[in-house]
């Protein structure tokens, strides 16, 4: 395979990683606050708009998973050694800090 092919293949690796990635950890949260929230008292329940936390508990899963995503790609490129065998511009995004 030539560098460009493994880079896409690549690529759409992490693409289907970052779909599963993402909405798990959305479902969990969404699932998390539905448990909190029907532990609260009634009054508390109603106080509470879901309109607001939903979007919320989205935009915190979103960052999130863009932070796990980037750690789980990183530790790959290391510890499989791929850095040498992907295209330069793709791997330059993902340095360690």
């Amino acid at each position: 395979m030539t560098v460009k092919e493994r880079t896409l293949v690549f690529n759409i690796c992490i693409g289907i990683f970052n779909i599963v990635l993402g909405l798990c950890i959305c479902g969990f949260l969404i699932l998390g606050i539905g448990f909190v929230l029907s532990k609260m008292s009634e009054s508390a329940q109603q106080s509470v708009p879901v309109s607001v936390i939903v979007p919320l508990v989205l935009i915190v899963g979103l960052f999130a998973s863009i932070a796990i995503s980037r750690s789980v790609v990183i530790f790959v490129l290391d510890k499989f050694d791929l850095r040498n065998k992907l295209d330069p511009k793709m791997t330059s995004r993902y340095t360690k800090k």
